[in-house]
């Protein structure tokens, strides 16, 4: 055969086969079917629980570094769970709010920033794994322009704040008898778990690692333990778990009110975190988790915006998007909650 028709041949060949391609990914994203169960489960019925366990001594983020550096490290302070509290040296150009004079006879004191985008908290150490955290809070616009302050008449530093509202969720290793957490901020344990170290040699011994298929309720378990705002643990009456590790079954003592994900009362960002768990954990749906569309690690957000629009389409997506034809426009919403305060 003709050498340069061979080769026109070929190309013609893997043309067609891409387009193929192209054409059957267009269609699942627009016509893919989810899976139904059905008849509603219990959510409790899988898994096992650490509650009340003593934390373990898990692999810190600075032994994980060694190896993912160049890859998670080098991206960790770009990346949303990766900057929810940053102690001052850390906090860029969230160290300007000290010269506020709102904070004028407190700022000497602040060591910590909590939250990453429009509600800014102040924290200090109050003793060991102990945050005292500042009645006085910020509201910032999408520019980090400063739009609001709350309580800014009389700034108090409240110590049980930290531990029986937020530490669940931006602290690690939370020791729910004592309040008192292992590390500040999220670290690797958080959504990885208990590490095996033999998975540099088979990462399948890692949660969520990219060679593993772990199921949809412990993925949906792993994001829905601060993502599903609102629960209770059982156990404790906090409102985040008590002694989660990954991989656990999150709602054998997290309590979780399902029917908040049909109230038109609840943000509209939260009613989909609560839809879309009640799907997994309750009606047995495999397809989507929350990483079907949500890209953790390298976080910029064009990244993550990729993984986003390139997934399945499914009745879940408008709960934000305003219809089929026209995905760019999202309808529009206010994110509160109680829990956090705003």
């Amino acid at each position: 055969m003709n050498f340069k028709l061979y080769k026109r041949l070929t190309a013609l060949s893997c043309a067609a086969l891409l387009l193929s391609l192209w054409i059957f990914g267009t269609y699942l994203r627009t016509h893919g079917q989810q899976p139904t169960a059905t008849q509603p489960r219990d959510p409790k019925a899988w898994g096992g629980n650490h509650v009340g366990k003593p934390i373990p001594d898990f692999v810190h983020g600075d032994e994980c570094l060694f190896c993912h550096r160049n890859t998670i490290g080098a991206h960790w302070q770009e990346n949303a769970h990766g900057v929810t509290l940053r102690q001052l040296e850390d906090a860029g150009k969230l160290r300007d709010l000290l010269k506020q004079p709102e904070l004028a006879s407190v700022a000497k004191d602040i060591e910590y920033f909590l939250g990453s985008r429009n509600h800014i908290r102040f924290l200090k150490k109050e003793g060991f794994g102990k945050f005292a955290i500042l009645n006085t809070r910020v509201v910032l616009d999408d520019s980090g322009k400063v739009i609001n302050w709350i309580e800014k008449d009389q700034p108090t530093w409240d110590k049980e704040k930290f531990g029986n509202n937020c530490a669940g969720c931006h602290a690690t290793g939370v020791d729910t008898k004592t309040k008192t957490f292992a590390a500040f901020g999220l670290d690797c344990y958080v959504c990885h778990g208990d590490v095996n170290l033999e998975h540099s040699n088979d990462t399948k011994l890692m949660i969520l690692s990219k060679k593993r298929h772990d199921e949809s309720e412990l993925i949906t378990s792993i994001c829905a333990q601060c993502h599903l705002r609102e629960g209770k643990s059982n156990s404790t009456g906090l409102p985040y778990p008590n002694t989660y590790i990954a991989g656990d079954n999150l709602f054998q003592d997290f309590n979780v009110d399902f029917a908040k994900a049909d109230d038109e009362k609840l943000n509209r960002i939260d009613r989909h975190i609560y839809r879309n768990v009640r799907e997994v954990a309750v009606q047995g749906k495999t397809s989507p988790t929350c990483l079907s569309c949500h890209q953790v690690h390298f976080d910029s957000r064009a990244q993550s915006y990729a993984k986003h629009i390139i997934a399945p389409r499914g009745p879940i997506c408008f709960d934000c998007h305003a219809s089929e034809s026209d995905m760019k426009s999202l309808k529009p919403y206010e994110k509160t909650s109680k829990v956090c305060e705003y």
